[in-house]
Order: C-alpha cells, then structure tokens, then sequence
C-alpha cells in the first residue's frame, strides 16, 4: 500500500451512540429481539411507497418485529422536503409510537432521523424545524442547537448503499427557500442497524448504483480530507477497494448476494469516519443540486465528483495518489502527480463506462440557469467551509459547475 507522508497528530475520532450493527443474509430476523431489548412495544415503520406497495418486504419487517409495531408511513418524499416530515411526524404522534424504523434508502432513513427531532422538540409545523437548523454564514460563523429532551430510538434497515443510517446529522428541505438545511445531534443516531442483502433485490440497480458511488464520495472526500486521520484513512481505502469491485460485480449479476452484502458493509466502513473528518465541496454542491434541482443523491457524486477532485487536486496530491491506488490503479511505476491525476479519470471510467450511470450534470435535469442559486446555495452550507482548497466565491462554484455541465 502507498505510504502517505508523515503528519503531525492532533484531532480526535468521535464514537457516536450506536450500540449494534447486524449483517448479512437474513439479518433482519434479530429485529425483534433488539427492539425487545430497549422495550419497544410500539414502533412505526417509515420507507417509501414503491417498497410499501410494490413489494411484500415491509410485511417481512412487520414479522421480523415480533408484533412490535402499531403502523407504516409510507409518504416519505426525495430530499425529505419539510411537510413531509411534520406529516411523518404527526402520524407517529397519533400511534403513540415509543420507537422509529426506518426502512429503505436515504429519504426514508433521514425523514426517521427528523421525526425523532421533531417529537423531542414538540415541532408541528414546517416553520419549527427552523430553531434545529444548523445556522452558517461563510466562512466561520456557527450555530448548532441541541435537542432539549432525548430522541425515541431509531432502528436502521437500509436497502441502499447511501449509509446515512450510520451518521448523526440529517438534511432537511425547505420547498420555500429551495435549500436543504442540516440537523446534528449525536441522539439522533440509530440504536442499531441490519445490514440484509436479501432486502435489497427490489432496489432499482441505479439506484443502488447511485447510492453505491455515494459511498464512494464517502471514501474519497475523508481521505482527502485537511482533517484526515489513521483511522479513518483506514476504514475509507479499505471500503473503496472493496465498493469499486462489489458495485462492478452486483452491475454484471443484480442476484450475486455475496456481493451485494460486500457493498453493504463497504457504504458502512465509508462514513465510519464522518464523524471525525471534514468533507467537502463535493457533498457540499450535492445537497443543493439535490434541494434546488430534485438529482438524486447518489448521482450528484457521480456526476461532481471528478471534478472536485482535480479542483482540489494540488491540496491533496498524496492523498489523490492514494485513492488511484485503492481503486485498483498500478501506480508501481507512476510518480505521485501520475498517480494523483489517474485517480480523476479511474472515477470517471467507474462511474461513465463501468456502472453506465449519468456523468455530467447536463444528463440529470440541472441547466445553466440553475448555476446561480446552486452556487449561492453551496457557500451556505458549512462543509464547504471546509474544504481542502479554500473555495474563495461563488464564481468558483459555478465555474466548476460549468465544467461538470
């Protein structure tokens, strides 16, 4: 493995509340003992309505539960837009819910996360969830609010590879200011997650594909965080090596379910450590294309993420050279600035060529006159904040959207 140069220690790797992490074929079974386990007697699932509808998987749940849930929403809504989740929110309300399953990808995942901030803080209405936002103004001025009271807890089935069951944060957002706002409390992590890749064959493959290259992001932005550490360095080339071989694999055959479990614990080994690093511009551009232009997530990364990577590239030149290599690039016989500069093209050829997602923003609905707000969007968010290249205006921005148009 490349060494990466020697750096001077100071940070800290932050062990979020999280107390069991279930995987593997027929994982889910041991739902009902976990919830028997914090005294849940009254659960309620939240997924989305093509798994609800289409698919017998939520009854799977429901029997996995051991008759410890009282009902299922299924209106959850892409980038968890406001009203949906004060919809989500009041239906758990009416069941006396003591506990939260989510159950699916990332929007029913992150609609979870905020009903149990909208129950902790007795949030009703859609204007509420503004004294939970985190408050940032470019470059430094930070405010993020606490939960006054702890949250119910949550339990995590995932059925994509977008792996925010394992974080502590939550977007949220606001149709009215076409802006996905952030939510952070370490409460809000889920008590315990279930890895089963035997709920997984009713995901579409691009969405899994999608997601599976958010995992991707995952890896690459902490390893070339500023704030980069041993342990998390780690965990992120660990799960790279292993996302772009598994997605490869479940792309030539969706039924491998070996492969499929692979990914699975590859998306959780890749946000490990986001608790501990700071992102970047790439995360940072994806929560507003998201928000103001309906992209999926998954496909924001897939499509700006090659891009970020040669804007920052003279900040993070050894740790470039480090993703080419955990990525499957023989760089034995390339200098550091050859192997930092394949790392761009290897995610390129993954993304465009290999997995067949779309790879320019042109392919996903965004046109040049979303730049703007795009752009004025991003400086608000605080991971852009941080960066490894100090991202100076909005021009910046747009011009690197321009690029990736």
């Amino acid at each position: 493995m490349l060494s990466v140069p020697k750096q001077k220690l100071n940070g800290q790797f932050a062990m979020l509340p999280m107390d069991d992490v279930h995987f593997g074929a027929g994982s889910v079974e041991k739902l009902g003992t976990a919830l028997e386990q914090y005294d849940v007697k009254r659960a309620v699932i939240i997924t989305g309505n093509s798994l609800a509808q289409k698919t017998d998987l939520v009854a799977k749940v429901e029997a996995a539960a051991g008759g410890r849930t009282v009902g299922v929403f299924s209106e959850t809504s892409q980038h968890v837009p406001r009203e949906t989740v004060i919809a989500a929110a009041d239906f758990a309300r009416a069941k006396n819910a003591d506990a939260i399953i989510s159950f699916g990808g990332g929007t029913p995942n992150d609609t979870a996360k905020a009903v149990t901030i909208c129950i902790a803080e007795n949030i009703s209405e859609p204007d509420g969830l503004d004294a939970m936002r985190i408050k940032f103004e470019y470059p430094d001025k930070l405010e993020i609010p606490s939960l006054s009271a702890d949250p119910l807890p949550m339990f995590g089935i995932p059925t994509t590879l977008s792996a925010g069951e394992f974080t502590f944060f939550v977007g949220i957002t606001d149709r009215a200011r076409q802006v996905k706002d952030l939510y952070l409390d370490k409460r809000i992590t889920a008590k315990c997650v279930f890895l089963d890749p035997d709920l997984t064959l009713a995901t579409p493959e691009r969405l899994w594909l999608g997601t599976g290259m958010r995992a991707v992001d995952h890896c690459i932005e902490a390893m070339c965080s500023s704030t980069h550490q041993p342990f998390t360095d780690a965990l992120a080339y660990r799960a790279l090596d292993m996302l772009v071989r598994y997605l490869r694999e479940t792309k030539a055959d969706p039924n491998d379910m070996a492969a499929r479990g692979q990914c699975m614990v590859a998306a959780w080994m890749s946000v490990c450590g986001l608790a501990s690093v700071s992102l970047g511009l790439s995360h940072g551009i994806g929560h507003q294309l998201g928000a103001r232009c309906d992209v999926p997530h998954g496909e924001t990364s897939a499509v700006m993420m090659q891009h970020v990577m040669k804007f920052n590239l003279e900040e993070t030149r050894a740790q470039q050279a480090w993703v080419a290599e955990a990525m499957g690039v023989d760089i034995s016989a390339m200098s550091e600035a050859e192997a930092a500069a394949a790392a761009a093209d290897e995610v390129l050829k993954l993304v465009r060529d290999d997995l067949g997602l779309p790879w320019r923003l042109r392919d996903v609905g965004v046109t040049e006159e979303d730049f703007g707000g795009i752009a004025k969007d991003a400086m608000e968010d605080l991971i852009v904040a941080s960066n490894p290249r100090k991202v100076e205006s909005n021009d910046q921005v747009i011009d690197l959207l321009r690029t990736a148009w």
